[in-house]
């Protein structure tokens, strides 16, 4: 079984999420990917504007129809109001697998760019292999310099059709793989679109109809 991590805030989850999804599973032959609504971010504890049940709500709303895709409340917020860290909910993940099973994170490329931030970035990034969600101007010299401390690149980048392979590893002999979906131009701001909504906006252009009734419904982002 190959599963990809999707984590994030989705306030709201918009087509743009989906279409990386989506690109994700093909290119890497994904089996799953899991939709997981974060609880508290630790870089940007203030970002949630909707509730964790909302978010997980409307996750489930988009995703509707899509047998690959699934909504997993493994990073629901902590009890102890502790931030949800990546590493700490991945290595949870990981122990319920087989040893068969290959696990990846799927994170877009503004994520990735803050990477060396995280908490145990060093660590982090040979949890697991990771697939990162290009964008408009991000090229292989910002992904290599993202790395955390101690981390490079390892050989040279494998090229093919909409990936970009690279190899990085540290001086303990730890390797992992980043898969670059490089031709990806999905550039939706969730923070536009509740400020369309405040302002009365439909936004089905850029959110499926049930979720945008959800919104709407509920009077989120009001």
């Amino acid at each position: 079984m190959r599963i990809a991590f999707f984590g994030g805030t989705f306030d709201p989850p918009h087509r743009g999420h989906l279409a990386i999804a989506r690109v994700a599973a093909e290119r890497l032959r994904l089996d799953k990917v899991w939709f997981a609504p974060v609880g508290l971010q630790p870089l940007k504890q203030d970002s949630s504007i909707a509730s964790f049940d909302d978010r997980v709500a409307m996750v489930k709303l988009a995703i509707a129809g899509e047998p690959h895709f699934k909504v997993s409340t493994e990073d629901a917020p902590r009890e102890n109001g502790r931030p949800n860290y990546t590493i700490d909910t991945l290595s949870r993940i990981k122990e319920t697998l087989r040893a068969e099973d290959q696990l990846f994170c799927l994170i877009g490329a503004d994520s990735f760019l803050t990477m060396r931030h995280w908490y145990r970035s060093e660590d982090l990034m040979f949890l697991c292999d990771f697939i990162v969600a290009g964008r408009p101007g991000f090229d292989l010299h910002q992904a290599a310099s993202a790395l955390p401390a101690g981390t490079k690149i390892i050989g040279k980048p494998q090229l093919a059709p909409g990936l970009v392979t690279l190899h990085a590893g540290n001086s303990s002999g730890q390797h992992t793989t980043i898969y670059l979906l490089s031709d990806l131009h999905e550039d939706i701001s969730a923070t536009e679109i509740r400020e369309a909504f405040a302002e009365g906006a439909t936004g089905e252009r850029v959110l499926s109809a049930p979720v945008a009734d959800y919104i709407r419904a509920h009077n989120l982002y009001r």
